[in-house]
Formats: C-alpha cells, structure tokens, sequence
C-alpha cells in the first residue's frame, strides 16, 4: 500500500460519513426545541347577555367534546346542528350560534376558544375571536420552538398583546385618539392577564348530561313572569331543577 493510499483510508476511519438513519447534533437541537411546544386544546363556549353584559359560559365537556368532533371531521359546517344541553339547545355550527328548542330566547353566539383575556371589570376571561387566535397560537409556537419571546401583536381593535414568555402574556388597551399621521398604539395603562387554553382559567366545566329523557316533569306557577323568590324565570327554574336532579343522581351512584 503506498503512502497516499493509506493516509486516506486514515483519514475516511477518523472522519466517517453520517449514515442516513444517523441524526446531526443540529437536528437533535431542533428536534428538542420543537418537542416543546405543544397544540393548544379548545373549549367551546356561547355568550350570554347578563345584567346587561356579555358573558361567555363553557359548554360542559360533553357537549365541548362533541362539537370539536363535528368540527374538526372535514365536513362542511354549514347546515351542522349539534344537540346540546340534554337536547334544549341546538347549536348551528356554521353560523357559530346556538338556539334555544322549546322556547323564545334570544339566540346566543358560539365560539370556539382557545386564548382569553381578564375582562376590565371583573375577574372572568374573555375569548379571543376564532381568527386572532389562530394568529396567536402561531405566534406563541414561533416563540417556543425558536426561543424568541418578547412578541409583540396589534389585535384587529388595535390593542397590544406581548408575549414575554410562556408564564407572562399580557394585553394592552390602546391609546384614547391618534394623531393625524396615524400614530400606531403603544401599550399603557394596567395590563390584562392573558392565558392560552382553559385549563389556565378559573372556569367551571361540567360534565354534561344525556340526552336520552327518562322522565318528564310540568311546572305550573302563578301569574308574571317571575318564577320564584329570585324572580327567576320558569325556564331558569325549570333547569336549574333537572340540574339538580343530575347532581343528586350521580351522588348516589
């Protein structure tokens, strides 16, 4: 063997090539980095009008869970009604709202959350809408797979919300008024706390109830529209009763 030969088979047992099924320490660093990030599980919730305010309720898991599955089943939305609250409500998918089945109520918006902010006046969360939380998801796995943080959004009602970091998102209202060069907002004032998925809320989640009927109750009551002490109407007795009835019933089973 002659001198040249041999400094090369020296030189290919020294300096192997990568086989195909080997991985790079690049590609192991970004395979760590990627495995943090996780999807963000929804919740759905409607929104009701209460004291002359919006309120957006969790649908309890069954019926969460249910309407996920006729979303996410690649179908066409539109004309999708899903039965909810044991059959009282039917939500229209399509059309995001959800209608009462055996009386006149207003109907109620449904959405599909998965980023909340606290309200201003009270200490309950509001969703995102469906499409600014897309951009925030986006945003938030950007953020974790690349380990850039400090992300700044401008909402489409131009408040800011900044990701500092997994723990501390916040959201800011913006400025009264603009110049006439159209200045963009800037954050002020006291942030709101901003939360990613609703096991990061302080919700009630229910476990739901069936929809198979197994007895039927009617409720007579005097004259007006008040129920009871509470001026509760016969609906909101009439539920909170079968309400009632499931809790008692899973007690003792």
């Amino acid at each position: 063997m002659s001198s040249v030969e041999a400094h090369q088979e020296q030189l290919s047992q020294s300096d192997p090539s990568p086989s195909p099924n080997s991985c790079s320490s690049f590609e192991l660093i970004d395979m760590d980095a990627g495995s943090l990030y996780e999807p963000v599980s929804p919740h759905w919730f409607y929104c009701k009008i209460i004291d002359s305010k919006e309120t957006w309720i969790p649908f309890n898991s069954e019926d969460s869970q249910q309407l996920e599955e006729a979303y996410g089943s690649g179908k066409d939305c539109r004309g999708r009604v899903v039965p909810t609250d044991g059959g009282r409500y039917d939500v229209h998918l399509g059309e995001r709202m959800r209608y009462a089945v055996y009386w006149d109520e207003l109907a109620s918006e449904v959405r599909r959350c998965t980023w909340f902010y606290k309200g201003d006046k009270d200490n309950k969360y509001v969703p995102y809408s469906e499409s600014f939380s897309r951009v925030l998801e986006e945003t938030y796995m950007l953020a974790v797979t690349l380990d850039e943080w400090k992300k700044k959004l401008e909402s489409p009602s131009r408040e800011i919300i900044i990701l500092h970091n997994p723990k501390l998102m916040v959201h800011y209202q913006p400025i009264a008024g603009s110049d006439e060069w159209g200045s963009t907002p800037t954050e002020q004032g006291r942030p709101r706390t901003v939360k990613r998925g609703v096991e990061n809320i302080s919700v009630d989640i229910h476990c739901g109830e069936p929809l198979q009927i197994d007895h039927l109750v009617f409720i007579v009551h005097g004259i007006g529209p008040a129920c009871d002490l509470r001026f509760r109407s016969i609906v909101q007795c009439g539920i909170e009763l079968g309400t009632l009835h499931l809790r008692g019933r899973r007690r003792n089973h």
